[in-house]
């Protein structure tokens, strides 16, 4: 099989290729694998290495068979070896300190706050600085560390290049840790001078990190030599921004721990909105916009996005957010009128962004479908949600509000708090944190070598946190009307806290390979009796009912007349998948497979039954 001229193919598993021709892991390390799914390599094709890591396919197979010559037997080290470093495992403490952040100081603490908000009816029960504590946590330590862990890890392999200063980059998580529980405790004790200072010490120290991080990326793409990418610039767009809110947060956080009252008031209703813009349409959206060019093609083999429309949206989509920005100030500290620009630069956003995604065509059917993407999917919709609210907040606020409820306290001050609330909900939550659960369940498994098919499905936390989502979007803009409804968005922090727990405790399961691994039937043949259904595995099937390859040649599943592919990539191929990539009718497809092998064939087979048991069961 080695010898054939044209092995491997696109076709072939990576753990099949290095089991049989471990010498060509020195390639697959050029290109980005270094250490990715441990010893036997990340259970992939190298036609999907080949898209994730942007190299030509051809290019990648003629290197890859340019090496299966046996290596040198003076060799002092394996050459397939994998070589593992600092860089290798990088993202797993970020992600692990992700996931216990968001589950005490994060979510949790969000959701302990909403219920004490719920019980009191009032969204002034608990202190500004409480609330300001459980943000930061969730955008340095929820959003920034998962950014972080990613980006240490997957850039550098996209890049086809080591990370720079991987012993600097480890130091950052401890600097972003240790700086975001002290700052989160002292705010809590806002007022004494002790607090202050250990509040301003641990936020430089969160800000030196972030500017050590963007320099060790730097670093990093300067030695690979390589250009970036249209969908690096929304990325290097990101980091500025993240750089910008982890200073301005810094300014912002040492002048409201010194006063309060009415000078306290003036700070937050002044410059807390403006600071909300900038890590989250700034640095989240950007960021995610971003990444999302990259993977939705390369992972999962959706339409290329359009390289010109991504590129001459980036500044529009910048100018968008300064616009946003500059409006809220303005506003507040000038006059109402520069509330236009605020407004003029959502649709503006809302407008780009809607072309920009349109251009992805998300809805079309991918190839690589896998738990992840139902996540992905989605989080695009609470993205749309949350900017359609935005765009409908003047609507709302003096035609839906001022006609249904004119005696509100949103009416009364001009401004309702709960719908402008549930639009940043609807994008932290629905689509920043649901992004962040869907790109982490597809790249953990790669990296840890685990074939993300025999995992859970993660179908209890897609529909926990997104019923949480809706009913705490949907709650909290319904107090405006109904003072009963605060026990609805009381609950939602709730179910969202469990999804997030669930996939969390998954995770880091995966990433200390203790994993369970589930019986899945799509991998598996039918029952004895059964007949061929669409969730089977192609290489079960096949092996139990080897009569049936001739349908599938047949139906131009030609490839499958490799015996080695139907011994690697047809076993974690369903017959639904295989259909649907080769655009194969399914309904016509199984009742010619059955057809060809009925079922009752193998029910009605003779069974021996020995005389003795025979005998015994007479008695």
């Amino acid at each position: 099989m080695i010898a054939s001229r044209d092995w491997p193919d696109q076709d072939t598993l990576i753990p099949d290729l290095l089991s049989q021709t471990p010498q060509a892991r020195q390639v697959l390390d050029r290109y980005g694998l270094r250490g990715c799914g441990g010893e036997n390599g990340p259970h992939e094709t190298l036609g999907f290495f080949a898209r994730a890591h942007d190299v030509p396919v051809q290019q990648l197979l003629d290197d890859v068979r340019a090496h299966r010559a046996p290596p040198a037997p003076q060799a002092a080290v394996p050459l397939g070896a994998a070589r593992v470093s600092v860089g290798d495992t990088i993202y797993r403490p970020f992600f692990k300190a992700g996931i216990a952040t968001v589950l005490t100081m994060g979510a949790v603490w969000g959701a302990w706050l909403l219920v004490r908000i719920a019980w009191s009816g009032s969204f002034t029960a608990v202190g500004i600085h409480e609330v300001n504590a459980h943000g930061h946590a969730q955008i340095f330590g929820w959003i920034g560390l998962f950014v972080m862990g990613f980006a240490y890890q997957a850039f550098p392999r996209f890049k086809h290049v080591e990370l720079s200063h991987p012993r600097v980059a480890y130091a950052t998580l401890w600097m972003m840790l240790i700086g975001l529980v002290v700052r989160s405790s002292a705010q809590l004790a806002a007022g004494a001078t002790w607090a202050w200072w250990l509040a301003a010490s641990a936020s430089t120290l969160e800000t030196a990190a972030v500017l050590l991080f963007v320099g060790i990326l730097i670093a990093t793409w300067r030695q690979s030599g390589k250009a970036l990418a249209y969908y690096d610039y929304y990325i290097a767009a990101a980091l500025g921004w993240f750089v910008v809110q982890a200073v301005y947060e810094s300014v912002y956080l040492a002048a409201t721990m010194t006063v309060s009252g009415e000078w306290l008031l003036a700070l937050v209703s002044t410059w807390q909105a403006p600071l909300r813009d900038v890590q989250i349409h700034g640095f989240g959206l950007m960021m995610v916009l971003g990444v999302s060019q990259r993977i939705f093609h390369h992972f999962y083999n959706l339409p290329e996005p359009n390289r010109r429309v991504s590129l001459t949206l980036l500044p529009v989509l910048n100018l968008a957010v300064i616009g946003e920005i500059a409006g809220l100030f303005l506003m507040r500290a000038h006059h109402h009128a520069w509330a236009g620009l605020w407004y003029v630069s959502v649709v503006v956003l809302t407008a780009g962004v809607a072309v920009l995604v349109g251009n992805w065509r998300l809805g079309s059917r991918a190839s690589d479908v896998d738990r992840s993407l139902k996540f992905l999917r989605m989080a695009y919709v609470w993205l749309f949600i949350s900017l359609g609210m935005l765009v409908a907040l003047p609507v709302y606020q003096y035609g839906l509000l001022a006609y249904l409820a004119p005696h509100s306290e949103a009416v009364q001050l001009g401004f309702s708090h709960a719908f402008y609330g549930a639009t940043r909900h609807a994008i932290t939550v629905g689509f920043l944190s649901l992004m962040i659960v869907g790109v982490a369940a597809k790249v953990v498994p790669t990296l840890n070598g685990v074939n993300p098919r025999v995992l859970s499905s993660l179908w209890a936390p897609f529909l926990l946190i997104n019923l949480g989502c809706a009913l705490r979007v949907f709650g909290q803009t319904l107090t405006d009307f109904v003072p009963h409804a605060f026990p609805v968005a009381g609950v939602s922090g709730l179910l969202e806290v469990s999804g997030l727990a669930i996939w969390g405790v998954h995770l880091w399961c995966v990433m200390n390979s203790r994993v369970s691994l589930r019986q899945s039937s799509t991998l598996s043949a039918p029952a004895l009796g059964a007949p061929v259904r669409a969730e089977h595995g192609v290489g079960a099937v096949l092996e139990q009912r080897p009569e049936l390859l001739e349908v599938f040649l047949e139906h131009g599943f030609s490839t499958l007349a490799k015996p080695h592919l139907r011994a690697t990539i047809a076993r974690v191929v369903t017959i639904e998948q295989a259909c649907r990539r080769k655009e194969v009718d399914l309904t016509a497809f199984l009742t010619a497979l059955n057809r060809r092998s009925p079922p009752s064939m193998a029910a009605c087979s003779p069974v021996f039954i020995p005389r003795e048991a025979i005998q015994i069961a007479k008695r």
